[in-house]
Parts: structure tokens; sequence; C-alpha cells
């Protein structure tokens, strides 16, 4: 049997490493910080995360004081009423550092905008981490998130067990999928490239505008429908134009909403009408810049 010819088995290996390299997954690199244009790039990456409240910064370099100096230089790059970013930089003296760098390092065990039952981590390799690993950073109610195309998230809840619980993301308004009947444990941001609202919410009894929600979602094995606008769910729980909140309640006529609380049911009113929402957190995550 005459052997292929070299020039085959070459192509045939190349080819063999582009589709390796094709499906092998992202790793983050710590983001250089030794020259100027460095420095201002990271300034405008750091105003860029300012709305994600629990994205912190760690300056690596050989010395704690040469990594201050840096954090200095970074923070002259910002616009004078972003200067209070400064606290979200940490500053970290490594001796086999080489040269100055910066990952991204997660606040964890913080509130911020209003305590939320519900947790969503966001993996990313366009966020600057340690040299093989991969960033991930916990969102807090209110937060938005820049995201590069291969970033993913999860989603996770720890309220009362006889809560009803309802997960979604919708891009459009109308344009929902339902989180919970998604296969994926680390769920792919939007290939869009547009807007994605993670819309969570939790109940003591059904929600009936959520339960439509579901139902109409049913057979979409947790791909995204476009169900319509009247379906679209920032409208209906935020109102339009109110831009991203938590604990945000849906209530009907007979119910009393309180600002960073659970929603209380008033006494009078029609005792046969479902209890309101107790909760509802949304997250955005937005097109890296």
């Amino acid at each position: 049997m005459p052997k292929p010819a070299l020039p085959n088995i070459r192509r045939l290996a190349l080819a063999l490493l582009g589709l390796c390299v094709f499906v092998a997954p992202a790793r983050a690199t710590p983001a250089p910080l030794d020259s100027a244009a460095e420095v201002s790039a990271f300034a405008e990456r750091v105003r860029a995360y300012s709305a994600a409240s629990l994205v912190r910064w760690t300056i690596i370099a050989p010395t704690r004081a040469e990594a201050e100096a840096k954090i200095a230089a970074i923070v002259d790059q910002l616009p004078p009423d972003e200067r209070d970013l400064e606290s979200r930089l940490i500053a970290e003296g490594e001796p086999d550092a080489r040269g100055v760098s910066a990952v991204v390092t997660p606040q964890i065990g913080s509130t911020r905008g209003g305590a939320c039952s519900w947790q969503v981590w966001v993996s990313d390799p366009a966020l600057p981490a340690p040299d093989g690993q991969t960033a991930m950073t916990p969102l807090a109610s209110h937060d938005r998130l820049p995201v590069g195309p291969m970033a993913t998230f999860r989603v996770g809840h720890f309220g009362l067990v006889q809560s009803k619980l309802y997960a979604f993301d919708e891009t459009r308004p109308g344009e929902i999928r339902d989180l919970s009947t998604v296969s994926d444990i680390d769920i792919p941001v939007p290939k869009t490239r547009s807007e994605d609202y993670i819309v969570l919410a939790a109940a003591r009894k059904p929600a009936p505008f959520l339960e439509a929600v579901k139902s109409a979602l049913a057979a979409s094995q947790g791909e995204r429908r476009d169900l319509g606008p009247e379906y679209a769910l920032r409208e209906r729980l935020l109102g339009a134009g109110r831009g991203i909140g938590a604990n945000i309640e849906a209530v009907p006529s007979s119910m009393i909403a309180r600002r960073n609380v659970t929603v209380a049911a008033a006494k009078s009113q029609a005792p046969d009408e479902p209890d309101a929402l107790m909760e509802t957190c949304l997250f955005a995550l937005t097109p890296e810049p």
C-alpha cells in the first residue's frame, strides 16, 4: 500500500491542530500595565466596569510601592467625577512579578444594592486573570456587567423552599428564554452581542404573568423565543425606560409595595387575589466595549 505524500500529512496535521485550538476553552491572562498606553487602556476598562459593583482589580508589581504608584497613574487617567473608582483598585507586591499587571478580583459576600436571594456568577475569558485561569465574578442587584462573546453565567437561589421561582433572560422586549430549562449549567451569553437582562423572581404563590411567560416557553427547551411585546418582562416589571433595579415588585392593586423589602399584602381588598412577587431581581449583561 503506497504511503501518503508528506505534504498531505502536514496539511492534515495542521488542520487537526487548528481544530484543537478552536475547541480549546479560552483562558485569560493578566493585563499588562508597563506602558503609558496600557495604563490608559486599563483606566478605560475600569470605567467600563464601574456599574459592576463587586468587580475589583488587583494591581500586581514586584513591590507594593510600585503597585501603589501604578494605581496613582491609573487614577490620573480617570475623569475627576469617577476617581472614586480608586477604591476598587488593590495594590499587591509579588517579588517574582515580571513588570506590572492587573487581574480581576471579585468581592465576595457584599449585597451592595440590596439583599437578593438569587446569585448570578459570570465567567469571562475576556477579563484579565492569573495565567491559565478564567475569571469569575458575582453580580449584585442593580449591576450592569460588560461581557465578552465567550462569557457564561450561572444562576442559583437560596430563598424559602416554599417559593415559586422564575428565571428568565430577555434581549429585545419579548425575546425571552426560560433559564430553568437551559441544559447548560454554564449558560452562554447571547450570540447576538445585544444587552441581556436576567430577570429572577420568587413568589409565595404563582405569579399569573410570569406563569404565562413560562407556559409560552414550555416547548422551547431552553432556547430563546420571540413571544412578542405583550410578554416583555422589563416593561411589565419595571416600567419602560426605568432602567435596572432589584427588589422591584410587580403588584396587583391589593398590594402595598415597599422599597427594597418584600411586598406586604393589604388586609383589605379581594381575598382571592394572588400574592404579589416577594422579590424581583434584575441584572444586565452588556456587550464588552
